[in-house]
């Protein structure tokens, strides 16, 4: 019976649909964000090492534009095709399916990471090519922000455009998903993907 004094519940909070008969219900806003705090955590000797690595060579983005991309695929396509999902999203006990309730594809896998992993791939190749057109002494002179910075002035103008396009991508993924009952992103949509887990 329903109860009019109790308190509302809002969708942001983590209140979803009622869970499908296997208990699984479409994840909920604050348990993706700590799935997402997980994964950054666990990335961060990677990232730890881009920046040693941009600090000691100009050829260090175009070294790791193959590695980049090998590791992206991995963590974003075989751990959710293997696993069902990255370890920060098993950690918040989350599952990503296929939105009738099949485990995800190979392809469903790959289409979900398609989008960031080639705008993040633009941006590598871009810096890339601004560091390689630097001569060692200029770019050895400058500290990590005031390189970067200059990087992102020299490179090619599609660089930029797919560093613009990244943040529209981010932040449109966000309304999509906070604008729908079972709470699917574009690349869900994309992929015919869902990101459920237990209540």
């Amino acid at each position: 019976m329903h109860n009019p004094y109790q308190a509302p519940t809002s969708d942001l909070a983590g209140a979803n649909p009622a869970p499908s008969e296997d208990g699984l219900q479409p994840a909920g806003f604050w348990r993706r964000v700590g799935a997402h705090l997980v994964d950054t955590l666990i990335m961060l000797p990677v990232v730890g090492f881009t920046y040693w690595g941009a600090t000691v060579s100009r050829h260090f983005y175009a070294w790791w534009i193959v590695p980049s991309v090998l590791l992206g695929l991995f963590y974003s396509v075989y751990l959710v095709r293997r696993y069902g999902g990255t370890p920060g999203k098993l950690a918040m006990k989350l599952r990503i399916q296929m939105a009738d309730g099949a485990p995800v594809t190979v392809k469903a896998a790959f289409l979900r990471a398609v989008v960031i992993q080639a705008l993040a791939l633009t941006t590598t190749a871009g810096m890339a090519l601004a560091a390689l057109a630097m001569n060692d002494a200029d770019y050895l002179s400058l500290g990590f922000m005031a390189r970067s910075e200059m990087l992102s002035n020299t490179g090619p103008a599609w660089m930029n455009v797919g560093t613009i396009l990244m943040q529209v991508w981010i932040w449109g993924s966000l309304v999509v998903l906070l604008a729908n009952k079972r709470r699917r992103a574009p690349h869900d949509f994309l992929a015919g993907t869902a990101l459920v887990g237990k209540q």
